[in-house]
């Protein structure tokens, strides 16, 4: 009696990984949740608002400088346009060396000026609750530096105003994690994701998505070593289950599509053509004996042998 030869696995259980935005990746038979960037670009940045010169009658009452070093003085509060206030350290009617810089808003700036602008090193929390703190360059993030949300998600690393750029480790509320290379703020190069269900991604990235060459390593033992465009597999590759079922050859938008090769645990193959996933066309099955057989499929479904 022939074996049937039907359907492998159509789908797989595959996760769709259209959703992953690095932040992190899908990775269970079900869609996970898509996870926002750590920093969410200028917008949550601080920025010094140009201008600030105070006159001498917007000071506080009673503040006078209090030392002079070297051209730097300190003062008191001082009451800027806009209703910001700054307490530290002057150069003539500019903010230079160490201050305060409290915001109507409440977000508040502790940290090293320079020419009315936050340069150095500094520490700036957000009115929201989230907080940076690190190296800044005219008032932009700029070398290295944490961010940290204030539901837990954070960034460290290199930044470029503004901007994760340079090698960085990005962790989430629910311990996924990411540790690689950054681009224009988005995750560019090589990194490794773990997620908190163990799945792992190890591979290259391009702006924020799985592309180029890979390993996936899934929670229920599937491995997928290959190819990626978009964050999904695309290309040649192989995955390999926990009972030692393999298929090798092409795959498109996550699925196996082209030309491959299942092999099952105990020896049988199918070598063939496949559309979504599943067997389509011709292709040569072998059996446990190693009997070849030469068919036509559809949907998964033998129509045929060819060989009779």
């Amino acid at each position: 009696m022939e074996p049937k030869v039907g359907p492998v696995r159509s789908e797989e259980g595959l996760v769709s990984f259209s959703q992953f935005r690095c932040s992190p990746c899908c990775t269970t038979d079900t869609l996970d949740p898509v996870y926002p960037n750590v920093t969410a670009g200028q917008s949550m940045w601080f920025h010094l608002p140009d201008g600030l010169h105070p006159d001498r009658d917007e000071f506080c009452p009673g503040d006078e400088p209090l030392t002079k070093a070297d051209g730097v003085h300190e003062r008191g509060m001082v009451q800027l346009p806009g209703d910001a206030i700054y307490a530290g350290q002057w150069l003539g009617d500019q903010r230079h060396g160490q201050g305060t810089m409290t915001r109507p808003d409440g977000g508040r700036y502790d940290g090293q000026f320079r020419h009315d602008k936050a340069h150095g090193v500094g520490r700036f929390r957000h009115a929201n609750g989230d907080v940076y703190s690190g190296q800044w360059l005219e008032d932009k993030a700029h070398g290295h530096g944490k961010f940290v949300h204030a539901d837990g998600s954070s960034y460290e690393g290199d930044w470029e105003m503004d901007k994760k750029s340079g090698r960085g480790v990005e962790t989430w509320a629910d311990g996924s994690h990411f540790k690689g290379e950054y681009r224009n703020g988005m995750k560019h190069g090589t990194g490794f994701f773990q997620s908190a269900d163990s799945s792992t991604y190890s591979g290259h990235f391009v702006d924020d998505a799985m592309e180029g060459q890979g390993i996936y390593r899934f929670p229920d033992g599937r491995v997928y070593t290959g190819a990626w465009h978009g964050s999904q597999m695309h290309g040649d590759g192989t995955m390999t289950w926990r009972d030692g079922s393999s298929y090798s050859g092409g795959f498109s938008e996550d699925r196996k599509s082209g030309e491959g090769t299942f092999t099952w645990p105990d020896g049988r193959s199918y070598s063939g053509q496949w559309e979504m996933g599943r067997q389509h066309g011709v292709g040569v099955f072998i059996d446990t004996k190693g009997r070849q057989r030469k068919g036509l499929w559809n949907e998964g479904q033998r129509l045929k042998w060819m060989d009779a």
